[in-house]
């Protein structure tokens, strides 16, 4: 029997060193005004573009953090916006978010919104959700909202995003990115890990369409990130993708040229047989050129083309808690007294926190290993991860204190080591060999 050692040094965790939702995002930090290219024909047809400059600041305005959350002011516009094809202008929106540096994960998932905001790009503008605020009525898509069946918002709008962030404005000149935001990663080229571009309300990152093709493995070739969705087979719309048996009234219309597949979000299911790289959240488990240890990140997608595909950025349902305050409208962000902010980056703002470590030995080890969890507060479960992002051993823990036994293991190669405590999470690569 091949005998297995782990390498386990110093486990760094990450709701202690937060960095990236504090050091990544574009700051405005010379003054520089928010532009637009506006099309004042007013409709999509023979457009005329005329280039504005706003009076208003563009970018992330200021960063606020403490020992729990960041918060983000921006007037949720950048430079050079557009062209988008629908009428209207961005304006100053006077954004506060607020995310969590310490991502939980619930047991039970959040609905990601249909309509309005679901997370924030680096350069401030926030992603919108995957309807275009139309629902099926009974007699069209003219009901105004949200209702079960949901017009999906690329279908109907994508032939107005412009090409540079993949956004547009509402009516109340709120600009914001549906899909594919090329700007923040096309300078970086396919066979390179994509760019940070974002965060999810959850506090969880939003990377570029392209990742390490073996989720825990740096070291692996990059390739795009596949998506597990893909349009239903059916031919009527009596029930959800979960398998809900719907009311006759709140059936859809049946499918056919007028409403084709893919006219709703509802039209969409992810399944496993689908073959792709990203869970039901559009997102996974993998190590990250910003978080080498390894995080859940949720990737933009595309097809082999370059064209957006479902969901685009963030599934129908966040893997973490968001923070609610974010989607509820009207919510006024406040930022409370006591915390650190900034409106520009310095050394003392990219320097490391505190470390908390766990402890593992021996180290090498035959395949028996101790591990330590000084920070543990309550029931634990420690997972480890293979370099395909295969779970080879899960198991709970109400103790600081634990050994695990791989010697029934024929493994060896990098792996990761993820403990989930009261929703916070640890992580750190392990190496395994004979």
């Amino acid at each position: 029997m091949k005998k297995i050692f782990i390498l386990l040094t110093g486990i760094l965790a990450l709701n202690a060193k937060a960095q990236p939702i504090i050091s990544k995002w574009k700051m405005n930090n010379n003054g520089e005004l928010a532009s637009y290219w506006q099309n004042t024909n007013g409709s999509p047809n023979n457009p005329t573009f005329v280039f504005n400059t706003s009076t208003s600041l563009a970018d992330v305005t200021k960063v606020c953090y403490d020992t729990s959350y960041v918060w983000i002011k921006s007037e949720g516009m950048t430079v050079n916006m557009g062209k988008f094809l629908n009428p209207g202008a961005p304006s100053a929106q006077n954004y506060t978010f607020r995310l969590p540096r310490k991502p939980t994960v619930p047991v039970t998932k959040t609905t990601s919104p249909l309509v309005g905001a679901i997370g924030i790009l680096i350069n401030g503008v926030p992603i919108y959700g995957l309807s275009n605020a139309h629902y099926y009525n009974g007699s069209g898509n003219n009901g105004m909202g949200v209702g079960t069946w949901n017009v999906e918002v690329y279908l109907s709008e994508g032939f107005v995003l412009d090409t540079t962030l993949g956004a547009h404005p509402q009516q109340q000149g709120a600009y914001h990115t549906h899909a594919k935001p090329y700007r923040l990663f096309s300078s970086t080229a396919s066979n390179v890990h994509s760019p940070l571009i974002g965060f999810a309300f959850d506090g969880n990152p939003v990377y570029g369409p392209y990742g390490y093709s073996v989720a825990t493995d740096n070291l692996s070739t990059v390739s795009r990130m596949k998506t597990g969705f893909t349009l239903r087979n059916i031919t009527t719309r009596t029930s959800l993708p979960d398998g809900t048996a719907l009311t006759a009234a709140n059936y859809g219309p049946a499918v056919n040229s007028t409403y084709p597949l893919g006219t709703y979000s509802e039209d969409y299911e992810w399944l496993l047989s689908n073959g792709g790289d990203l869970d039901i959240y559009n997102g996974r488990f993998c190590v990250t050129p910003e978080y080498p240890s390894g995080t859940y990140a949720y990737f933009v997608t595309i097809n082999a083309s370059g064209t957006p595909e479902y969901p685009y950025i963030i599934g129908p349902q966040y893997y973490g808690a968001p923070e609610s305050d974010n989607i509820i409208k009207g919510k006024v962000i406040t930022v409370p007294a006591g915390t650190t902010c900034f409106t520009s980056y310095s050394t003392s703002v990219l320097q490391t926190e505190n470390k908390s470590q766990i402890l593992t030995y021996p180290n090498p080890s035959s395949g028996v290993f101790n591990i330590s969890l000084p920070d543990i507060t309550g029931e634990a479960e420690v997972v480890i991860y293979d370099a395909t992002g295969k779970v080879v051993y899960d198991n709970k823990t109400n103790s600081g204190f634990i050994t695990v036994d791989l010697r029934g293991q024929s493994l060896k190669g990098i792996f990761i080591l993820k403990v989930i405590d009261a929703g916070k999470i640890y992580t750190t690569k392990m190496v395994m060999g004979d």
